[in-house]
């Protein structure tokens, strides 16, 4: 009898207990979106954390409480966003497609204007005076926006410079962030809005962009860099659209009226401006 009477006691507070955990379990249970699981499975599973939000599933949560909106990832294919906008019952724009370039082709072509032994990254290269090249605009070389490209889409040359595969790059924004030189930008892709000799549409190009950042003087560039620009506006007279003008030393693109036609290309005599092609060829123009 003393050892049954503590047995009941005991399973009568176990029912009482269990009872009020399904209750409390009940009210206080955090509804789940149903759509929370649907979104997330069609994310890229990258957690790049390029849209500001804590990896994929982060993002999922902000995109359903309205925080981010579907445009917000940058990696996602245009597939898996209208099927989001789908599942959300959202009108999705369609989006430019975009690609990162680098505003640098010198690499080993320029000269080390020191002896750099310190850490092989670029950010920590740059901490003293500007790094180690003659050019302070150019890349370092170290390969810093490769080793942080969560899609490999960058790799570095012989030439000591960051190549992009344009087939592999997600335009998620993180080799632009790294740069300590700034060197990287997204460019849109456009459909080639000009007509070959026999009056066929071109197609589909990823442009033409400009392989330099100096600031100087066309003969202080020169000094340094072969391949610099030297603000000589050959290109600005060459182009038939208008798409390309000499700012502070530097030719810069304006890629709403920029066709890809590459007479800009032909005409510059340090072959700074680049074609970049759907294989990731560049092309110069010159031969």
């Amino acid at each position: 009898m003393e050892i049954l009477i503590p047995i009941l006691t005991l399973g009568v507070l176990g029912v009482v207990f269990g009872i009020g955990l399904a209750v409390a379990s009940k009210r206080l249970s955090v509804q789940v979106d149903p759509r929370l699981e649907k979104v997330h499975g069609l994310l890229p599973g990258a957690n790049c954390g390029a849209c500001g939000g804590a990896g994929c599933f982060g993002f999922a949560e902000s995109l359903l409480s309205g925080k981010l909106s579907i445009d917000a990832c940058r990696v996602n294919s245009e597939e898996a966003r209208e099927e989001i906008a789908r599942v959300l019952g959202k009108k999705l724009e369609k989006k430019v497609k975009k690609i990162a370039v680098l505003h640098c082709n010198g690499g080993k072509r320029v000269k080390d204007r020191f002896v750099y032994e310190g850490i092989e990254d670029c950010v920590a290269a740059n901490l003293i005076l500007g790094g180690q090249k003659e050019c302070v605009y150019g890349c370092l070389g170290f390969g810093t926006c490769a080793r942080v490209c969560p899609f490999g889409a960058i790799k570095m040359s012989g030439e000591g410079l960051p190549v992009v595969d344009a087939s592999k790059c997600r335009a998620c924004n993180k080799c632009v962030l790294v740069c300590p030189k700034k060197l990287f930008e997204l460019v849109p892709v456009y459909p080639v809005r000009d007509y070959d000799v026999t009056g066929r549409f071109d197609g589909v190009s990823n442009g033409v962009y400009v392989a330099c950042s100096s600031h100087d003087m066309g003969k202080d560039t020169k000094a340094v860099c072969p391949v610099g620009c030297i603000a000589c506006r050959l290109c600005e007279k060459a182009c038939p659209f208008d798409a390309i003008h000499v700012i502070d030393n530097l030719a810069v693109i304006d890629y709403n009226k920029c066709t890809s036609c590459g007479e800009c290309v032909k005409v510059c005599p340090m072959k700074t401006i680049i074609t970049r092609m759907h294989t990731d060829k560049r092309t110069d123009g010159h031969g």
